[in-house]
């Protein structure tokens, strides 16, 4: 669920003020990470590689406020759960965007989910 605040009473104003006039807002951040611990801890676990990565960006996320508040059509909305956006292949061999909600549980509760990121 989304509840619209006023950008001034949060961390996000300047932020806000600058970009919404950006005709495409959006930063890409780019960091070298060593995954073989992750690999292996996926593959003790039977867990496909891709859900865990994308448990340990949510887990990330989760923890830093400015990620539950975003800028939709002019309007600064903070929302009281964190979703991970995924692409994935459909079985017409397209892709699709799946938003898949956070879950301290990695997913494993999921079978869903889970087929989702093989």
């Amino acid at each position: 669920m989304k509840t619209e605040i006023k950008p001034q009473d949060t961390t996000r104003a300047q932020t806000f003020e600058l970009w919404m006039s950006s005709p495409m807002p959006m930063v890409t951040l780019v960091k070298t990470l060593d995954v073989t611990r992750l690999r292996k801890y996926a593959k003790r676990h039977s867990m496909p590689f891709n859900m865990a990565l994308c448990w340990c960006i949510g887990k990330a996320a989760n923890q830093i406020e400015e990620f539950f508040t975003i800028p939709e059509q002019g309007k600064l909305y903070r929302y009281d759960r964190l979703v991970i956006n995924v692409i994935v292949s459909n079985a017409k061999g397209e892709i699709n965007s799946c938003d898949i909600p956070f879950s301290e549980d990695c997913y494993l509760s999921n079978p869903s989910v889970k087929n989702l990121l093989r």
